[in-house]
C-alpha cells in the first residue's frame, strides 16, 4: 500500500493530518486557540503500549535541536523537544508550549503566554524565566545556533511575569514567529545549559517532548522512552489522553541502502526512512508492509554555482551548465520516476511558489557549446577538457558526507559524466567529512554547493543560500553578493504586508533564474516503509515530512 502526503496530492489517510503546504504568510498570522480536532483522521484500533525499532540512513550531528540544521533528524529530534507555536496546513500559528500568543500591530511586539503545566523530562518547569535563559543562550556570539539569522531582529525580551514573555524586534519581521514554531528555538531545560553535553546533546540535554533520551550509542542507534504524563501536544496531532502509544523507539544507523530495506523486508527492524526508488517496489503495495512519502517544502534539492570562482563569474558558461544537463534523464535514472523535477528556487506548495518557471529552462547541448566556446572556453586539454588561457575549467562539489542521502551522489556523478561527454567540462563530486567541508568552504575551494533546504516561509530558505550578509546567509556558498537580491530579501522579510511579499517572492524567483545562480533539481521527498503493523504515522502538515514517533502505535 502506498500513502501519500503532499502539497500537490494531499489525501485522506488513516491517523493522519494532510500534508498540505503552507497557505499563508509565515509570520503574521496570529492565532490564539487551535482549530483543528485533537482525534481528526486519527485510527480507533490504535492501542498503547509496545516498541519499535526504526532503520534510518543518517545519523544526527548533534541531538541539541537548537544546533541540529538537518532536515533528516527533524523527526528524530521531535520525539523530544517540542517548541512555543505549532504551524498547522494552513500556515497558521496555534498554541503549543505557548497558550496563546500576540504580536502589535506594528509588527515589533511578539508576546507569549506559557502554558502553566510544561515540564521538561527531568521535572523542571518551564516558565517565563527559562524562556529568558534559553535566549541568553541563543542569541550569545558563542552559539551555534542554527537559526540565528530569524533573530536578527530581536532587540530585547523580557520575562513579564512568571508565565509570559516579551520579545522586542526592531522591525517586523516575518521569519522571527516562524522560528518560535521551529526546532532552532525549542526551549532546553535549565540544567541542560551547563551541561558539558549541551554542544552535541545527550541524555543530559532535556526537552519538553513525549519521549526521554535515554541512550544515543553513537554509530548504532538512539533510543527513547515514553514519558509519562505528557499532556501538551498541538490539538491537531495530539493522541487520546496526550501521551504517546509506544513504551520505546530505538533509532537504528544504517547507512547502505541495501542494509537498510533488508532489514525491513526480512522484519528485523519495524520501519525504515530513506527508501531508493528502485527499492519503492519492496514494500509498495506488498502485503505486510505500508509505503508513505510525504513532499517537502521550501528550496528544493539543487546545486549553488560559486559565481567567484573561475568561469562560474560569467552568466553565460552558468547558463551552458544549466543548459547542458538532461536533469529529466538523469533523474529518471536514478530515481525511477519517484521524484519530481524542480524548475523554481522554491518548492511547488511553498509559499509564493511560482509555477510559471515550469519548463522554462531547455535541454540544449548545441546552444550550451556554442555559449562556452562564446565565453572563451574553446579549447581542450590533453585530456579533453576545456581550457581557457591554460586553465581547465573545473566545477567541484564538495559535500558534507553526513548530509549526502537519497541517492545524491550517484546523482552528482551522473552530472559530472553528463558534463564530460556532452560539454567536456570537468565535474568531480568530493564528499568529506563536515571538518574538511567547514575548511574547505571558508577557504573557497569549490565551485558547487549542493543543498536541499526545508522550509515553511520562504524568507527562511532565502535568507540562509542568498543573502549577502554573513548573519544571515550562513551557507549562502554561491557568495552572489548581489544587492538585487539583498534588497528583495528585505522586502520581502521586513513587512506586514501580503501582497507586497507575493509580488518580491515572485520577482525573486524570477531574478534567480535569469542569473542562473542555481540549477535546481528535485523536489525531496520524505519516504518511509513499515510493517502493516506499525499504525499513526503523521506527516508534518507545514512542512511534508515526517512528524516523529510521538502518533505512532503498534499492534502486535
Amino acid at each position: 500500500m502506498t500513502k501519500e502526503n503532499s502539497a500537490q496530492n494531499p489525501g485522506t489517510i488513516r491517523r493522519r493530518i494532510k500534508a498540505a503546504a503552507a497557505l499563508a504568510v509565515a509570520a503574521l498570522v496570529v492565532a490564539a486557540c487551535g482549530s483543528s480536532s485533537a482525534t481528526e483522521g486519527t485510527s480507533e484500533e490504535q492501542t498503547a503500549g509496545g516498541s519499535i525499532t526504526w532503520a534510518v540512513e543518517s545519523e544526527p550531528t548533534t541531538l541539541n535541536p537548537q544546533l541540529n540544521g538537518g532536515d533528516a533528524a527533524k523527526h528524530i529530534l521531535r520525539n523530544a523537544f517540542d517548541s512555543y507555536l505549532f504551524k498547522n496546513g494552513d500556515g497558521e500559528y496555534e498554541p503549543w508550549l505557548a497558550s496563546e500568543f500576540s504580536q502589535s500591530e506594528d509588527g515589533k511586539t511578539v508576546t507569549l503566554t506559557l502554558r502553566d503545566d510544561v515540564t521538561f523530562s527531568n521535572g523542571e518547569a518551564l516558565d517565563a524565566d527559562v524562556v529568558v535563559k534559553n535566549f541568553d543562550l541563543l542569541t550569545s556570539d558563542d552559539y551555534g545556533n542554527y537559526g540565528r539569522s530569524a533573530i536578527n531582529s530581536l532587540e530585547s525580551y523580557r520575562a513579564v511575569d512568571d508565565q509570559t514573555v516579551e520579545f522586542t524586534l526592531s522591525q517586523p519581521d516575518a521569519l522571527f514567529v516562524d522560528y518560535l514554531s521551529g526546532l532552532s528555538s525549542a526551549p532546553l531545560a535549565p540544567a541542560s545549559l551547563e551541561s558539558d553535553q549541551l554542544e552535541s546533546g545527550g541524555t543530559e540535554v532535556f526537552g519538553t517532548g513525549p519521549f526521554v533520551l535515554d541512550a544515543w550509542n553513537q554509530g548504532q542507534n538512539i533510543e527513547f522512552s515514553k514519558r509519562d504524563g505528557y499532556a501538551w501536544a498541538p490539538e491537531e496531532i495530539a493522541t487520546d489522553d496526550g501521551e504517546a502509544y509506544l513504551d520505546s523507539v530505538t533509532y537504528q544507523i544504517l547507512e547502505e541502502n541495501s542494509t537498510r530495506t533488508g532489514a525491513l523486508s526480512s522484519n528485523q527492524v519495524d520501519a525504515i526512512t530513506g527508501i531508493p526508488a528502485v527499492d519503492e517496489s519492496l514494500f509498495d503495495d506488498q502485503e505486510g508492509f505500508v509505503y508513505e512519502k510525504g513532499q517537502a517544502v521550501g528550496s528544493p534539492y539543487s546545486i549553488y554555482l560559486n559565481v567567484t570562482r573561475p568561469g562560474l563569474d560569467d552568466k553565460d558558461v552558468r547558463e551552458a551548465l544549466r543548459q547542458g544537463i538532461d536533469i529529466d534523464a538523469l533523474l529518471e535514472s536514478v530515481y525511477h520516476g519517484q521524484v519530481e523535477r524542480a524548475w523554481s528556487s522554491l518548492a511547488p506548495g511553498t509559499p509564493y511558489y511560482d509555477e510559471s518557471l515550469e519548463d522554462s529552462v531547455p535541454y540544449d547541448v548545441d546552444n550550451a557549446n556554442d555559449l562556452l566556446d562564446a565565453a572563451g572556453w574553446d579549447e581542450r586539454d590533453s585530456d579533453g577538457y576545456r581550457v581557457k588561457d591554460g586553465e581547465r575549467l573545473t566545477v567541484r562539489a564538495v559535500s558534507a558526507a553526513p548530509y549526502v542521502r537519497d541517492n545524491r551522489d550517484v546523482l552528482l556523478q551522473a552530472i559530472g559524466a553528463s558534463l564530460k561527454n556532452d560539454l567536456d567540462v570537468e565535474f568531480v563530486f568530493q564528499p568529506v567529512d563536515l571538518g574538511t567541508e567547514s575548511e574547505r568552504a571558508d577557504a573557497n575551494d569549490y565551485e558547487v554547493f549542493d543543498n536541499s533546504y526545508q522550509a515553511t516561509d520562504p524568507t527562511a530558505s532565502y535568507d540562509v543560500l542568498y543573502s549577502s550578509d554573513p548573519a544571515r546567509g550562513y551557507i549562502a556558498r554561491g557568495k552572489f553578493d548581489d544587492s538585487t537580491i539583498d534588497d528583495l530579501l528585505d522586502k520581502g522579510r521586513y513587512t506586514t504586508d501580503l501582497e507586497q511579499r507575493e509580488e518580491v517572492y515572485t520577482e525573486l524567483q524570477s531574478y534567480i533564474s535569469e542569473q542562473a545562480y542555481q540549477i535546481p533539481l528535485y523536489i525531496p521527498t520524505d519516504t518511509v516503509a513499515h510493517t502493516d503493523k506499525v499504525d499513526g504515522l503523521v506527516f508534518d502538515p507545514s512542512s511534508g515530512f515526517v512528524w516523529s514517533a510521538y502518533t505512532v502505535s503498534v499492534n502486535n
